[in-house]
């Protein structure tokens, strides 16, 4: 199982209206995730709806790619 982190410290809102910070972004199992400072998976209620800052760590042209994989 490898992974492969595209961003970090990403400042968000959740649907469930949480504000997160230092939220992890990457791809596992060819699944896209974000994962909080303790490893937390943010899904379901707990997922990402307005991201407020984020640092990536892929150039511009591979984000495409990035966002096309399944957000779980």
């Amino acid at each position: 199982m490898s992974i492969f982190v595209f961003a970090y410290n990403i400042n968000a809102v959740l649907e469930d209206g949480t504000e997160v910070t230092g939220v992890t972004g990457c791809i596992e199992n060819n699944k896209r995730i974000y994962k909080l400072s303790n490893n937390t998976v943010l899904t379901g209620a707990k997922k990402i709806k307005e991201i407020k800052s984020i640092f990536y760590t892929i150039p511009a042209h591979f984000l495409p790619i990035i966002m096309s994989k399944e957000y779980v």
